[in-house]
């Protein structure tokens, strides 16, 4: 490979020389942080600003949005969802899913790497039986195996971009969930709209699934890369619909209720919403 005549970095030789399976054993080595524990910079960022939620951050109301709630009302509708029980959220944030699941009679624990995120969490959700716990959700050996009934990711694992830290997620996730128990994913993916991505996020890159963000200190996580000079961070991962589907299944999750949508008006990427139960023999059932 032909290297042009501009100076070219330390971070850009290491992805010349090597694979990236390879890139990402020696950016763990260095100890490097997991991309995801990047979030704690915009929760601080939300909590200077008196922002109560992502989604208020990014232009939707202070709760959750109306599609997220239509999905989880349908989803626990469903006669093999449990009707109250443990449940555990992960990637909390700062608690807006797991408040209102804990209003359906479930008592919650959720979990962030960020401590922002979670001190903020705690702030709102004074009065409900909900305790919080800041931890790395790709590695939650701590917790008891087959605790809860439910098990929600409220737009946490599209944030995991690495292939290894996504099964050590969905890994953890089964060992939580009792036998049969219901795991709920909502999830950006592809197709994507890659004409709008561009109008949209002008100085971001959409590049073999991975959405990369410039960032002045992208060196000290795992997974970030150079292009044209400039350091990016990984910051989502927008694989196929159809490839996380065989993920969970993979991960021995049975879906039983999936809901996609297509991008929209201002948003390019394409949406996933899933009800799967934790099976660890294979029964069939026709998903809806």
């Amino acid at each position: 490979m032909l290297l042009n005549h501009r100076n070219v970095t330390a971070n850009e030789m290491l992805h010349l020389a090597l694979n990236s399976r390879e890139i990402h054993l020696i950016q763990r080595l260095r100890g490097m942080k997991k991309s995801y524990q990047g979030h704690e910079i915009q929760y601080q960022k939300m909590k200077n600003k008196d922002v109560l939620s992502w989604d208020e951050m990014i232009g939707h109301n202070k709760g959750i949005t109306n599609d997220t709630k239509r999905f989880l009302m349908d989803v626990l509708a469903q006669p093999w969802a449990p009707k109250g029980g443990k449940v555990i959220e992960l990637g909390c944030g700062t608690a807006p899913i797991l408040r209102w699941l804990c209003k359906k009679k479930f008592e919650g624990l959720g979990v962030d790497v960020s401590k922002t995120a979670i001190k903020m969490a705690r702030e709102q959700s004074k009065g409900f039986d909900i305790r919080f716990k800041r931890a790395d959700v790709c590695n939650l050996s701590a917790e008891k195996s087959r605790t809860f009934d439910l098990a929600v990711d409220g737009h946490c694992l599209h944030c995991i971009t690495q292939p290894e830290d996504r099964k050590r997620f969905l890994k953890n996730t089964f060992r939580l969930l009792k036998e049969g128990g219901l795991f709920i994913v909502m999830t950006m993916c592809a197709p994507v709209d890659r004409k709008m991505f561009s109008n949209l996020f002008q100085e971001q890159k959409l590049i073999d699934r991975i959405i990369y963000a410039p960032y002045d200190r992208a060196t000290e996580y795992e997974g970030s890369r150079t292009f044209e000079g400039r350091d990016y961070i990984p910051t989502r991962y927008v694989g196929h619909c159809k490839s996380i589907l065989t993920e969970l299944r993979r991960a021995r999750f049975h879906p039983r209720l999936i809901r996609y949508s297509h991008p929209v008006a201002q948003v390019p990427f394409s949406n996933l919403a899933v009800g799967a139960l934790a099976r660890k023999s294979f029964v069939k059932h026709p998903a809806s």
